[in-house]
């Protein structure tokens, strides 16, 4: 089942599958632009949020939807040390992996739950597309 999401979600899930692959160990050890994340790092915050948003839908569809706050700051800081110490080949595949994952569970959201996350489940984004489009431009300006 595809909903308003998948084509753009899915767009940037191949962008993100090309540039992955086209990645080397050293580019992946760069610094990701005025920032204190690797393109590395970035892949994993990528993989981390699409991962929890599995989670998240797994979760609204046994018990329904609720808040799920998170602090985001926080999150980032305590994560980036553990994304940037995994293995640059094993992130490229977690990165897809997650992207792959939370794509096809937004895909196959029925109608009514899709519904409800759209109007109960903010600031939940069920347009990942917009995510990645984010830090793949940032990867790709850090890669020029």
């Amino acid at each position: 089942m595809s909903n308003a999401y998948s084509a753009q979600n899915a767009v940037w899930r191949q962008r993100l599958v090309a540039l992955t692959t086209r990645l080397s160990d050293k580019d992946l050890g760069k610094h990701a632009g005025g920032t204190d994340w690797t393109i590395c790092g970035l892949l994993g915050h990528m993989a981390f949020y699409d991962f929890r948003s599995v989670a998240i839908l797994m979760r609204w569809k046994k018990a329904g939807v609720v808040p799920s706050p998170l602090d985001i700051d926080i999150v980032n800081d305590a994560t980036r040390p553990l994304f940037n110490a995994v293995a640059p080949s094993e992130m490229k595949r977690l990165v897809v992996d997650a992207a792959e994952a939370i794509d096809v569970a937004i895909d196959a959201l029925n109608p009514e739950l899709l519904s409800r996350i759209e109007t109960e489940g903010k600031p939940f984004r069920l347009n990942r597309a917009g995510h990645r489009e984010h830090h793949l431009e940032q990867i790709e300006k850090a890669l020029a």
